[in-house]
């Protein structure tokens, strides 16, 4: 998984302006809808306020999330 981890991290898809590395924590929608954006998107919507803002909302646009709200916990 190392090798996995590493690539998303090189390609900014997660990682960003963390320190911690934790693959057994709880995943929010917002920290999924930001990695699945930048997947999907690449960089077109960073910079939003909170950070995870134009990702959900782009998201949802497209009809991929329904429910926007940031804090609900994605199933592993």
């Amino acid at each position: 998984m190392k090798t996995y981890i590493k690539a998303a991290c090189q390609l900014g898809l997660m990682g960003q302006n963390t320190t911690d590395f934790d693959p057994r924590g709880d995943v929010t929608r917002a920290q999924f809808s930001t990695i699945l954006s930048r997947l999907l998107y690449g960089a077109a919507n960073e910079g939003g306020n909170p950070y995870y803002a134009k990702h959900i909302a782009a998201l949802s646009k497209a009809g991929i999330i329904k429910n926007t709200d940031p804090s609900l916990e994605e199933m592993r």
